[in-house]
């Protein structure tokens, strides 16, 4: 008979232990034909004593709730006849068989002869390599959802969507089309079951339940430790390039594949999200292949402390709401180093240990190099530096240009190299469109990225730190923009952090390169240094409604403060 004509009943018990001597508590049962279930079959029974404690916790069935309940006289009998010619199905059968056996000869009738099929050892020989093949371990990697589980009707209803799996997985290796080809399959010995290679198994049973969606997903080997997480933003499309065409990888890859057994994932809304949460589970298990951002990096900023007297340039780890004002993240303290010096090299003032002294008038008032600003007027070197980290004025980077040709002239290269990674390292702190004509600290503002073609990612950052993301779809309707105005007044924050430490340093230099990925399709609304959360809030609610009647502008890069 062919499987789709077959009508499998599959069932489960509670009882009140696992002897012979224990009674049933509950029968379930589903008759699954042609693929989907078509009949349930569900009933307390009373056994005629108390409901151990352990038993309660784990079913939730109580004493109370069997009294009343008719014995087992009256319902095993309505469950044959529920079971009829079908194919008897049970996880685990020979536990269901026996205490239904049981129950049986206590009643004086005789155990049905109907065919029987066991889904965990058809588990057994169709995915060798899944670790845990018990009822729990199959809903999981089937992803079933299971409402109330370990009681009866739940769980056999959850082994038939399993079975339903099984059978398809039945088809696929081994051809298997027919009941009288399944029962001879589930008593095969294991050796002469055909084991598909781990990475077979994984691409063609995992693969295609893969969804094709930003998120991070995490490899474990045959005992379930982790040795890789990595984020996608199409979870399908990045975990396939690792199991196919494997030859090609480099060796390190390899081996990686070679030791891969589960593969878990998590979809998250955003790429950002996916980012962010790469990040935070690297770190906190430290996987085996994982060789970058297994630790917080000591990220260095520049502290400008104005308030001082006299003003000082400084490094700093560590941000702090002291009135000081700070640029960055860099990439480290050997970048940080070289920013004192370049900056040193353009305004020429004294550096002490890791800081400038920013004292007295600028050096290059004289000729014009700050520009006109400076010009007019004696200004301060420190207001100069200020400009200069604000993206306010360029002149120094173009004395510093001067210099450099004028040493290539030379014939000084070495000198001129200097300049160029100088002015290199300068250009990429200032090209940080988040942090555009504002310190770290006063930098508040919200995000829009067009992440895909379907696909708004909404960012809400405080003093230059992602603290909630969301996603909307695009083109977005005015219902989808209230909705996110809604979430927005939520989320913003009414003041900024008191202490900034390294897991901020951290999301914040994520969230740089993520805007600069996406920096064609990037616009930003950054909230002015003496604006209140209110006004921000409705400024950024009328810049989302013009989003919404002109969707192009998603694909600009703008909106400074006043122009949102």
């Amino acid at each position: 008979m062919r499987l789709e004509a077959v009508s499998f009943v599959v069932v489960d018990t509670e009882t009140t232990g696992s002897r012979d001597e224990d009674r049933i508590i509950e029968v379930g049962a589903v008759r699954v034909q042609g693929g989907q279930i078509v009949d349930r079959f569900a009933q307390l029974i009373n056994p005629g004593r108390s409901v151990p404690s352990f038993i309660t916790r784990l079913t939730g069935i109580t004493t109370a709730m069997l009294v009343g309940q008719p014995g087992a006289a009256r319902v095993l009998p309505a469950f044959l006849e529920f079971l009829g010619d079908g194919v008897l199905v049970a996880h685990n059968l020979a536990f269901d068989k026996k205490m239904l056996t049981a129950e049986l000869r206590r009643l004086g009738l005789p155990w049905p002869g109907n065919p029987t099929l066991c889904t965990l050892r058809l588990a057994r020989r169709l995915l060798p390599g899944l670790p845990a093949k018990g009822l729990d371990g199959l809903i999981r990697f089937f992803q079933i959802t299971v409402t109330h589980r370990h009681r009866a009707l739940a769980d056999a209803e959850a082994t038939a969507q399993v079975l339903l799996r099984l059978l398809e997985e039945a088809r696929r290796q081994y051809g298997i089309e027919t009941l009288e080809a399944l029962l001879r399959f589930q008593q095969q010995r294991y050796p002469r079951c055909k084991k598909a290679s781990p990475l077979i198994r994984l691409r063609e049973t995992l693969l295609p339940r893969l969804p094709e969606a930003p998120g991070v997903y995490l490899f474990r080997d045959e005992r379930g430790r982790l040795l890789y997480v990595g984020k996608a933003r199409n979870l399908q499309a990045r975990v396939r390039q690792y199991l196919t065409a494997v030859e090609a990888h480099p060796p390190r890859l390899r081996q990686l594949v070679q030791e891969i057994r589960q593969i878990e994932w998590h979809c998250t809304a955003t790429e950002l999200e996916a980012l962010l949460e790469e990040s935070r589970l690297i770190k906190r298990y430290q996987p085996r292949y994982n060789r970058l951002q297994r630790r917080y990096r000591a990220r260095p900023f520049l502290r400008l402390a104005l308030q001082e007297d006299p003003p000082v340039l400084s490094l700093t780890s560590v941000l702090l709401d002291d009135g000081a004002e700070y640029y960055g993240p860099l990439a480290g303290r050997r970048q940080g180093r070289q920013m004192l010096e370049a900056l040193q090299e353009m305004f020429n003032v004294p550096r002490h240990n890791a800081h400038l002294t920013l004292a007295g008038p600028c050096p290059l008032a004289e000729s014009s190099a700050c520009g006109d600003a400076c010009a007019s007027q004696e200004t301060h070197v420190a207001a100069c530096v200020r400009r200069l980290l604000r993206g306010q004025s360029r002149q120094p980077l173009m004395q510093l240009e001067a210099r450099m040709e004028a040493a290539a002239r030379r014939l000084a290269f070495e000198t001129a190299a200097r300049y160029r990674d100088q002015i290199q390292m300068v250009t990429r702190l200032l090209e940080k469109p988040l942090l555009a004509d504002t310190s770290v600290l006063e930098c508040d503002a919200v995000l829009l990225v067009r992440e895909a073609p379907e696909r708004l990612a909404c960012c809400i950052v405080q003093a230059g730190h992602p603290i909630a993301v969301q996603a909307l779809p695009f083109p977005a309707d005015h219902k989808v923009i209230e909705d996110a105005a809604v979430w927005i007044r939520q989320h913003l924050p009414e003041r900024r952090p008191v202490v900034y430490h390294h897991a901020e340093a951290e999301a914040m230099q994520l969230l740089m390169h993520w805007m600069h990925r996406h920096r064609h399709r990037l616009w930003i609304m950054r909230r002015a240094p003496d604006e209140s959360t209110d006004a921000f809030y409705r400024r950024v609610c009328r810049g989302l409604h013009r989003l919404a009647r002109n969707p192009q502008n998603s694909d600009n890069q703008g909106a400074s403060p006043s122009g949102a």
